[in-house]
């Protein structure tokens, strides 16, 4: 069981979590320098989705156990499951590429993949008290770190670059639109397996508004830094948008704890992501708590070696599913809903 407050706050962090490396180059690509009215858009769709999963979770505390019934209980396991895997799979895969390509270059992948997956193993050790705790701790450091990096782009900003609005095609806004609520509620799926008292509808969004609202800062801040030719062009945007920052030129390099903030984000999607695994594998073997660890982790090694040896060797491999990734997560997020609320509707009839 966790708070309110804690629940508010991992929704935070899962708001924000698949934008980085991803998330960011696409919009760009999709919308130019309207990415911010992109963002500001997609919120609104997002919270289309986000009262849906509302409806879902409403005077449904315990949901998770209607995950026990039926075949579409299974099916709604399943899809959770294979879910919560494809995003620990982007946690691995980011922080790896990421950390591999400007952080530790001289450290082999599969090293980074192992300190990833043992840190999120850990965090799930006394289950989602322990990691809502963590990022209960997390979140004001998270808060500074992002107010000085967008004070501090605010400063070197060049506004030229807003200009002039409507550039690209209002299509491609529309797009923008779309990926960005794809991307900013999907992860928040997760949490319909996190039994929970019932919150009212301000304090179910809270987290997922304040998040986005970060987000929509943080476009701002590529756009007005970079410009949005250069953020198109970049995989990481917000990594050298953060190579600009120093302190009154005098503390420069300062990129490296200031990318801490993604480093929360992914690792709060892998702890929900390993809660949710390790979840539905002791569901479904309620009677062998031993197979069931062992189960569990097997399925994340499996996972961190795809997404070492697969995905991270073979790059291209990595482009394809970049490409792919907003279809999937869109594919995901009718299935779990649809399935949501075919069970929430099974369980009124029955008590009628």
């Amino acid at each position: 069981m966790i708070t309110k407050k804690q629940y508010q706050i991992l929704s935070f962090f899962l708001t924000r979590a698949l934008f980085f490396g991803l998330g960011i180059t696409k919009i760009f690509n999709l919308s130019k320098n309207d990415a911010w009215m992109s963002g500001i858009l997609g919120t609104f769709i997002g919270l289309g989705v986000m009262s849906i999963l509302y409806y879902i979770k409403k005077n449904n505390p315990s949901f998770s156990k209607l995950l026990n019934k039926g075949i579409m209980g299974f099916s709604t396991k399943i899809i959770i499951l294979l879910l919560a895997s494809f995003c620990i799979h982007d946690v691995v895969l980011s922080l790896t590429t990421m950390t591999s390509s400007f952080l530790l270059p001289q450290t082999p992948s599969i090293i980074i993949a192992i300190t990833v997956i043992i840190t999120i193993v850990y965090g799930n050790y006394k289950g989602v008290s322990s990691f809502a705790k963590v990022a209960e701790i997390l979140l004001p450091i998270s808060v500074i770190i992002f107010a000085f990096k967008v004070v501090s782009s605010l400063i070197i900003t060049d506004y030229n670059n807003f200009l002039p609005f409507f550039y690209g095609h209002k299509l491609g806004i529309l797009k923008a639109s779309i990926i960005y609520a794809l991307l900013s509620t999907v992860p928040s799926l997760l949490l319909i397996n996190v039994d929970k008292t019932d919150l009212k509808y301000k304090d179910f969004i809270l987290g997922y508004l304040m998040g986005s609202f970060t987000i929509i800062l943080t476009l701002l801040s590529i756009n007005g830094v970079l410009g949005p030719t250069l953020a198109n062009i970049l995989r990481f945007p917000e990594y050298m948008t953060l190579k600009k920052l120093s302190i009154y030129n005098f503390v420069e390099n300062i990129e490296n704890i200031l990318t801490f903030t993604w480093l929360f984000d992914l690792i709060i999607l892998g702890f929900v992501s390993a809660y949710n695994i390790k979840k539905i594998i002791k569901m479904s073997i309620p009677k062998k708590q031993g197979l069931s660890k062992f189960i569990y982790a097997i399925w994340l090694i499996i996972i961190m070696l795809i997404g070492v040896y697969v995905f991270n060797k073979h790059y291209y491999l990595a482009l394809d599913l970049y490409n792919l990734e907003c279809y999937i997560l869109g594919g995901f997020i009718v299935v779990i809903l649809l399935c949501c609320l075919i069970l929430k509707h099974t369980k009124n009839i029955a008590k009628s």
